[in-house]
């Protein structure tokens, strides 16, 4: 998406292009800052600061409900709720170091499930069933252990932090059988696996010493792969269209 000066409209003219240049170019604070908007205005606000914090900065990042580190918080992010508001805080840890030769393999299961509505669906289904916030609540402990074990190195705790993460998430609602099937695939070869994004269908992830042999096992499930480092930089500008961007004078 294109980043405008303000977050305030489409560019008015050649001035109000995308600043990439200098010191008047969008930093990754405010390129994760007007994405969320930007995701946030698309799904009726339902919107977690989450996958535009990590493809902003790259590496490690951690959204909480409080500032964990003041060394690695970022800044805090609030958006309205209804009559009330939510509020996130960004935390940016820098690159992931758990030893050589560990990837995630992405597996995607070809079906669609659009964020909002899988967000609503869990609201709805948490007025009924009490078991959902046991779980949500579970979840948010998990993902401290599963941060210390990132911390110290630990790829075979993180691994059984996201297999783990993944059966909350199933009990929430948020799983699809192809999911489970893609998830059941890739756990003999990997550390662990997990649905990833808003669930319902889309994508699953493994992390894994053994990366082709977990993604055939993907595909032989049925899903289509994609094999990623860890640790990979964010948003940067990797080439410029034939005569170069415009730029503010």
């Amino acid at each position: 998406p294109n980043l405008f000066q303000g977050g305030e409209g489409p560019p008015r003219s050649e001035h109000d292009a995308i600043r990439v240049h200098g010191e008047s170019a969008v930093s990754a604070e405010e390129a994760s800052l007007l994405g969320h908007v930007a995701e946030a205005l698309s799904q009726d606000g339902r919107a977690s600061p989450m996958d535009t914090l990590a493809s902003a900065y790259g590496g490690l990042v951690l959204l909480s409900d409080r500032m964990e580190d003041q060394n690695t918080w970022v800044m805090r992010r609030t958006m309205p709720a209804g009559d009330s508001e939510r509020s996130w805080e960004l935390h940016h840890l820098g690159d992931v170091a758990l030893g050589e030769g560990l990837s995630l393999v992405v597996g995607h299961t070809g079906i669609n499930a659009p964020t909002t509505n899988m967000v609503a669906g869990v609201a709805k289904r948490r007025s009924t069933d009490e078991g959902i916030d046991d779980a949500m609540n579970a979840i948010g402990t998990l993902v401290h252990r599963g941060l210390e074990a990132l911390l110290a190195g630990d790829a075979e705790a993180v691994g059984r932090a996201m297999t783990e993460n993944h059966l909350l998430l199933r009990r929430i609602g948020v799983s699809h059988p192809k999911l489970e099937a893609l998830v059941s695939a890739a756990l003999p070869t990997s550390l662990g696996a997990k649905l990833t994004g808003a669930g319902g269908g889309g994508c699953m992830i493994a992390l894994t010493r053994n990366a082709k042999a977990t993604s055939e096992a993907i595909e032989l499930a049925g899903g289509r792969t994609w094999i990623t480092p860890l640790g990979t930089p964010g948003a940067r500008l990797e080439a410029c269209p034939e005569g170069g961007l415009l730029r503010q004078d």
